[in-house]
Order: structure tokens, then C-alpha cells, then sequence
């Protein structure tokens, strides 16, 4: 299967869910600050409303579903782990915050987990080595974050991005696609084509929070 080929299958499939993702990852994060308001001291933790936002996202989809073909997975009691799966389609959709503060590009680094190490090094999309059985299973990382426009207004972003390297501190994590969910459904893709610069700033109108998530998903 060709790049183009691969990317379209990839872009169908998501488009396909593209609206109960980012209400999902919508209602989690109403569904967090709702419980988490009250709390004193909440700029103290910064990792937990992105952990009570993940469970929040996670029972949204357990009890409303995205699709026949689609399934939640992914182990809750380590750091509320969801994996979204078509195993017809060969797609898998792990969830996590983006952390721009502390990885450029926002996509955090694999770390020293063996687990994710192996997710993070995924084959380059429509990239087959003769004589060897294309990949089965195209791995990819459901971001989300919270931002602050320029006039101070929140807003939530989704993407879908498809890693190919483990990253390491300090630079980016290597990409070869980028999808941005919008409000409602619909996307749109912010990489043309492999081997295009990574753009320095996918939301260039947009500030990041001062608060980030210092945990990591397991």
C-alpha cells in the first residue's frame, strides 16, 4: 500500500469517529473541571485534572460508543491507559495530552518505557520492506490539549498524529502525519506529505497554558 493509499485509509477511519473523539475528549474535560473547581490549591497538581479529564473521556466512549468497528481498551489502572481499536482496519488511537512546554511540537517523547517505545517507533506510513510482511496495525497517538487564544478564551484541541521515532528531550518527536479534529467533526491535515518541515507551531494564534501535565501515561 502506497503512502497516499495509507494516509487516506487512516484519514477515513478517523473521520469517520471525528465527532465522538473530540466530544469525548470535550465532555472529559467539562466532566474535570466540574469536580476538580472546588479544589484548593489545584495549580499545586498539575497532573490532575489530565488524569480526571482521561477517566472522564474514557467512560464517555465506554457508554456512548464511536462506532461497530471500534473498541476502548488499553489497562485504566495504570494512569487510566485508553486505546481506542479497529482491528478491522488495522488503527489504534492512544490517548494523551500534548505538552508543549516540555516537548517542542507538543508530542511527548516515548521515554524509557519499553511498551511505548514500541508504539512511538511505528513504521513510516505506506513504508514496506521487500520480503518482509507489511505492518498490521498502524499506531497512533490521540492528542488533546487545552489552550488560551489570544483574547484569553479556552479552547480544546484534538489531533491524530502518526509517530515514527521515540523522540528525545529536548527536540522533537519525528511525525509523519498530523490530523486536527475540529469541534462538531470534520479535519484537516497539517502535514501535505512526508518530508515536508514540520511546521514550528501548528496553532500559531494560540498560547499555551502555564500549567501542563508533569505525568505520564504508562
Amino acid at each position: 500500500m502506497t503512502l497516499i493509499e495509507t494516509r487516506l485509509r487512516v484519514e477515513r477511519c478517523v473521520q469517520a469517529i471525528s465527532a465522538p473523539l473530540y466530544e469525548g475528549i470535550a465532555s472529559g474535560y467539562a466532566e474535570a473541571e466540574a469536580r476538580l473547581g472546588t479544589l484548593t490549591r489545584i495549580e499545586e497538581y498539575p497532573s490532575l485534572t489530565p488524569m480526571v479529564a482521561r477517566a472522564g473521556m474514557r467512560n464517555y466512549w465506554l457508554d456512548h460508543g464511536l462506532g461497530l468497528e471500534w473498541r476502548v481498551g488499553g489497562n485504566p489502572r495504570l494512569s487510566v491507559q485508553t486505546t481506542l481499536y479497529n482491528h478491522s482496519e488495522g488503527l489504534e488511537l492512544r490517548l494523551l495530552k500534548e505538552r508543549s512546554r516540555r516537548y517542542p511540537g507538543g508530542v511527548p517523547v516515548a521515554g524509557s518505557n519499553h511498551a511505548r517505545r514500541q508504539v512511538w517507533m511505528g513504521e513510516q506510513l505506506g513504508f514496506e520492506v521487500p520480503g518482509l510482511p507489511a505492518a498490521r496495525t498502524h499506531r497512533c497517538l490521540l492528542l488533546w490539549d487545552r489552550l488560551l487564544t489570544e483574547g484569553g478564551d479556552p479552547q480544546l484541541t484534538v489531533r491524530v498524529v502518526h509517530p515514527i521515532g521515540t523522540g528525545v528531550w529536548g527536540n522533537r518527536v519525528p511525525i509523519d502525519m498530523s490530523f486536527e479534529i475540529n469541534p462538531g467533526g470534520g479535519m484537516f491535515d497539517t502535514l501535505s506529505f512526508l518530508g515536508d518541515p514540520q511546521l514550528d507551531d501548528f496553532f500559531p494564534n494560540i498560547t499555551r497554558e502555564d500549567n501542563d501535565e508533569a505525568a505520564s501515561d504508562q
